[in-house]
């Protein structure tokens, strides 16, 4: 039956018992972490009006992953993952729970939210590689492309529902706004605190790697054998270097949404939750359409063309002067930077050796999580003092010389990528 082998690849992912809880729980994670950042944001530039400030908000909370993730990465193959997984969810709930407090208390500043945003950063850093990695060790290969993706949809569902019940409950309190982001943040806490719930009622048997069981000293060791393993692989050093450019060039748009809506458009919380709800939006077609396609083979080519597409919505963004035409370029935006995203970070997973796992994938996030907290930084700035605009179209433009560049060596990345490790390559 057509409509049952369309779904098939979900359903299999999904028949994971460990899997299906881990899913629960990320679903109320996912919603809480989106409405939080679209308060975060909307509070920072209420109380500064600073393109600047959301910059260094946004690298508060993701840049920490540059610095932490090597180290990450060893702890990764050493730590119970589950454990650690716990303790991230249940400080981030009372991080949110403190934010919550501030606002309603009335003494929250500007200087305080960079603080709690860099110290929730730095848990978050330790805590994203344990988080990529436990996927694949719920469920095996035929089931990876699927399951990632089935993440992906997660994340990008919370995306559109997310910032549209923080636009909703910023804009019905009005003037007592900071209330509103309070909120927020208790709504984000209580999402985080069942995440973690749903993790204590996870068994799962952490497979056996050689370096758990080394001692401490040799951390810089297996850091340096991550990177001379990422970097000599035949794709996925360039997969890297994809990820960085596109990260700081491509990804950081959403972080300046508050500046656009306000500078450029004249409108407020709601029109920036819809903006960042229509990214979601673009982003759930994405990864549903790549949740039930359920197999690798020809996702380079698709990752490839999916980072040109983005480029061009994002030219068409910056130089709107309509706001729906805005939200249509952000919405195709969503869809392509969801199927790059969610392809590249299956085409690593799916090719990496086990026993590097946890190493390259601490790479993998320090990339994709740092470097839009640093572009966002960057852009911020030069925002500043070229405005929003030409920052973001000319990061667009980059993406599209990158594109340029690596689509011509596509049947080589992919024959490195979609093809699975030899066992016990070290």
């Amino acid at each position: 039956m057509a409509f049952g082998g369309r779904f098939d690849a979900i359903l299999f992912a999904l028949g994971n018992r460990n899997y299906r809880i881990y899913t629960a729980g990320n679903i109320c994670s996912h919603f809480g972490m989106w409405a939080y950042r679209i308060a975060l944001q909307w509070l920072t530039w209420k109380l500064t009006g600073s393109a600047f400030w959301l910059g260094a908000i946004a690298m508060a909370d993701l840049f920490p992953t540059v610095f932490l993730a090597p180290i990450a990465g060893a702890i990764t193959e050493r730590v119970n993952r589950l454990g650690m997984m716990r303790f991230s969810m249940l400080f981030s709930a009372a991080q949110a729970a403190v934010l919550a407090y501030c606002c309603f208390a009335g003494i929250v500043t500007i200087e305080l939210v960079f603080v709690l945003a860099l110290t929730l950063g730095f848990v978050l850093a330790i805590n994203h590689p344990v988080r990529l990695v436990i996927v694949p060790n719920m469920v095996g290969r035929e089931a990876l492309a699927s399951a990632v993706a089935i993440n992906s949809l997660i994340f990008n569902v919370a995306r559109v529902a997310g910032p549209s019940i923080a636009g909703g409950i910023i804009a019905v309190s009005g003037e007592e706004w900071i209330v509103g982001a309070g909120i927020v943040f208790a709504f984000n806490a209580a999402g985080n605190g069942i995440f973690a719930i749903a993790l204590f009622s996870i068994r799962l048997v952490q497979e056996g790697i050689a370096s758990s069981r080394a001692p401490l000293k040799q951390i810089p060791t297996e850091i340096r054998a991550g990177f001379s393993y990422t970097f000599s692989h035949a794709g996925l050093g360039t997969m890297m270097i994809i990820l960085f450019i596109v990260g700081v060039c491509g990804r950081t748009y959403i972080d300046l949404f508050s500046g656009f809506v306000e500078t450029i458009f004249d409108l407020g919380a709601d029109a920036l939750g819809m903006l960042v709800s229509s990214v979601g939006v673009g982003a759930v077609l994405g990864g549903f359409w790549l949740a039930q396609r359920g197999h690798i083979e020809g996702l380079t080519r698709i990752v490839l063309l999916n980072i040109l597409l983005l480029a061009v919505v994002l030219i068409v963004f910056a130089l709107s002067t309509n706001f729906y035409v805005a939200v249509a370029a952000v919405l195709i935006g969503g869809f392509a930077m969801t199927v790059a995203g969610t392809g590249e970070h299956t085409l690593i997973q799916a090719s990496v050796d086990e026993h590097m796992r946890g190493r390259v994938v601490s790479l993998y996030g320090a990339i994709s999580r740092g470097c839009p907290s640093l572009g966002s930084l960057m852009m911020g700035w030069m925002g500043d003092h070229v405005g929003l605009r030409w920052p973001i179209a000319g990061g667009a433009v980059i993406c599209i010389l990158l594109w340029a560049w690596f689509y011509r060596r596509r049947t080589m990345l992919a024959k490195a990528l979609e093809t699975s490790p030899q066992t016990g390559q070290r």
